[in-house]
């Protein structure tokens, strides 16, 4: 049996706290509530002798924060961010933006994106890279674990969704966003894929 790799949720970001639902700049910083958040992750982490050789995150800032906070209060090493573990790159036309917020190209193009999963909005990521960049973070959590035993896993919602959806077998690009859209976890949160067994 291979390693465990556990994901987690970086904690509330200062765009989350100001405008929830909309999606976060890549500059937004955690907030205090934020900080708190992934102080009391790590210490139940640390309740559950739940020990992380490695911590590494995606690049954005509220991430980076979160895995810097937990590496110090485990006394883990922190690996550099890695860029496959970052969030789904949201359109430059909706970045801090609320759904009734949203621009009419941004509407038009979210009702033919399931049809056309190669289609992306400047600044935006295509479903069909999000779901390939989804399997190698997947990958590459599975190989760090493998190499430096539990490792924890610093990210954000909507690409843990789409880790998740590959692991109950979603294949296609846009019921793998369809399930990352739809999937819950709180800031600060974690979530571990299903062991194999063999």
């Amino acid at each position: 049996m291979t390693p465990a790799a556990l994901w987690m949720r970086h904690g509330t970001c200062d765009d989350g706290l100001c405008r929830p639902g909309a999606h976060a700049r890549p500059g937004s910083p955690l907030t205090i509530a934020g900080t708190v958040e992934a102080e009391l992750t790590a210490r139940e982490l640390h309740k559950h002798r739940w020990q992380p050789a490695l911590i590494a995150s995606s690049p954005l800032r509220r991430a980076r924060q979160t895995a810097a906070l937990v590496a110090r209060a485990s006394d883990s090493r922190l690996a550099e961010p890695i860029s496959a573990f970052a969030e789904w790159r949201a359109p430059y036309c909706v970045l801090g933006l609320a759904s009734n917020q949203y621009p009419p190209d941004y509407i038009a193009w979210r009702q033919q994106r399931a049809d056309n999963p190669d289609s992306a909005l400047p600044g935006g990521e295509s479903l069909r890279a999000f779901a390939e960049r989804a399997l190698e973070a997947a990958t590459i959590a599975g190989d760090l674990a493998t190499e430096h035993g539990p490792v924890l896993i610093v990210s954000h919602r909507l690409l843990i969704g789409a880790v998740a959806a590959l692991h109950l077998g979603y294949r296609h690009p846009a019921d793998i966003f369809g399930y990352a859209s739809d999937f819950r976890l709180a800031p600060a949160q974690l979530w571990a894929p299903p062991r194999e067994t063999t």
